[in-house]
């Protein structure tokens, strides 16, 4: 619905950059062909604000991945897609992202990002041009604009800096569990949106020669990816992390087929799907986490550069994030761990207690020591913000100089005294490792080989760091059903040191 600029509007938080009061702000998409209310946001502020949140967006994912053959190929990918969109104003610009997370996304102005999570689960160049191409979609049909001129949809171009302790009164430095600026940047777009950026990626995607029906056999890949994730972490098949492609981009195989009967029209009489290409593509890239930014192996997270590593509590998966680690257990229970600075306290103890976790009804403040670190811990009993009591047990302890190692465990309070000890043991594992120990640990890397006779899927799955769910992951980086076996000579991908 299109609407007019009023005072009201701009008092509900509208962008007024224009001089145009009392004017319709409704303006006809190329792309689309339809009128939206974008008129508050003009086509440079889709370019300024890609460029002003560009550097934050890549550090809040990791950084870009440090693979120029690699960048590039995506790169040379974008572009051709970009090619035929309606608005050649934009200077696109495709961005990798050195995180595991499986997850792509766009902001205005032509930045479109892929994460190297998703590209070791597409199985050729067809599904990932599907993926950015339908990024582009959305960057051509201008929702972001859209949402930035409703005075009822949440503001992208403002990306959240510390989050305080809105949830669980937790101390003011950590962020609550679940959210972060990304996820700010990266909500969930509505149903006719989703669709408008499938059918755009269709058409893109046809128009350069490439097979459409592959956007839906890969999301049917999303879809299975999404589903093992979250049974992982405890949950049921509907949930999946807020970082998730499918969390930011939530689709139905029914609707991509709906975009895709609409683009029928537009196929080529020769559809490139690309396999053997785009596998020699990906073939040694990283998988899984990154040493620069610790790596989870089961239970034990471990940091080669700054040198340290913990055990998170038994039960519990890790979830490696750029500015802290998060381990849930599959009850609701929780750890946080990051890493800050003392500003004026001399001990951990009065770090504790004065700057870190002041604002919780504190008991039993004490110093201890652990490995040889001074440190210290309290706890708390707080109403979540579900009503639910929880207990908060906050750990600090001394890395070096006014540098804080800090763990928080979350805790239902029905299930505090059950997870105690596991907790303990948690807490007593965090130590310093030496430089040689350091020098041993080596990233995962996904390697593509034909299948050998004789080769088995739980023989071949051994080194994903999934525990229990090896297989199933396996079987959803290679497109096979439950049962399936493998077939000699076929392309397969691997995971090894």
């Amino acid at each position: 619905m299109c609407q007019k600029f009023t005072r009201r509007n701009v008092l509900m938080g509208l962008t007024a950059t224009t001089a145009l009061a009392g004017l319709s702000a409704c303006a006809r998409n190329r792309a689309t062909g339809r009128s939206s209310f974008t008129g508050l946001y003009s086509l440079e502020d889709d370019i300024e604000l890609g460029r002003k949140e560009h550097p934050r967006m890549v550090k809040e994912f990791g950084g870009e991945y440090d693979d120029r053959a690699l960048t590039s190929y995506l790169d040379r990918l974008g572009q051709k897609l970009a090619s035929h969109s309606e608005y050649q104003e934009f200077n696109y610009t495709f961005t990798l992202l050195n995180t595991p997370i499986v997850n792509a996304f766009a902001l205005p102005g032509g930045y479109v990002y892929v994460s190297r999570g998703l590209m070791s689960l597409a199985s050729n160049e067809a599904e990932l041009a599907g993926v950015v191409a339908h990024e582009i979609g959305h960057v051509t049909a201008r929702h972001t604009a859209e949402r930035l001129s409703s005075a009822t949809l949440a503001q992208i171009g403002v990306l959240a800096g510390a989050i305080g302790a809105a949830a669980l009164g937790l101390p003011s430095q950590v962020a609550e569990v679940g959210q972060t600026a990304a996820a700010a940047a990266i909500q969930s777009y509505s149903r006719s949106q989703e669709l408008e950026a499938d059918t755009l990626g269709i058409r893109y995607m046809s128009e350069a020669g490439y097979d459409p029906s592959a956007m839906v056999t890969f999301l049917a890949t999303l879809r299975e990816h999404s589903i093992v994730e979250v049974e992982s972490l405890g949950g049921k098949p509907g949930d999946v992390d807020e970082y998730n492609i499918m969390a930011t981009h939530p689709r139905t195989i029914e609707r991509v087929k709906q975009a895709e009967g609409l683009a029928a029209a537009q196929v080529p009489a020769n559809p490139r799907i690309g396999r053997a290409d785009y596998l020699d593509e990906i073939d040694g890239m990283l998988f899984g986490d990154d040493p620069e930014q610790g790596i989870a192996e089961g239970q034990r997270f471990v940091h080669p550069g700054l040198r340290f590593e913990f055990m998170a509590p038994e039960g519990f998966r890790i979830i490696n994030r750029p500015e802290q680690v998060l381990a849930k257990s599959k009850k609701g229970a929780a750890m946080i761990f990051d890493i800050a600075k003392a500003e004026s306290s001399s001990t951990m103890k009065s770090y504790l207690v004065n700057e870190w976790a002041g604002d919780l009804p504190l008991k039993k403040a004490e110093s201890i020591e652990i490995n040889g670190m001074e440190a210290a811990t309290a706890t708390a009993r707080v109403r979540s913000r579900s009503g639910e009591s929880i207990d908060i047990r906050p750990v600090a302890v001394r890395r070096k100089g006014n540098s804080v190692f800090r763990l928080l465990y979350i805790t239902p309070i029905e299930q505090t005294a059950d997870l105690s000890e596991k907790l303990r043991r948690s807490t007593y594992s965090l130590r310093q490792i030496s430089e040689d120990e350091a020098s041993q640990i080596k990233p995962l890397r996904l390697k593509i080989r034909p299948a050998r006779s004789g080769d088995t899927v739980s023989g071949l799955s051994k080194k994903l760091p999934y525990g229990t769910l090896n297989d199933s992951f396996f079987r959803v980086l290679n497109d096979l059903k439950p049962g399936e076996g493998l077939t000699a000579g076929e392309l397969i991908k691997v995971v090894t040191v």
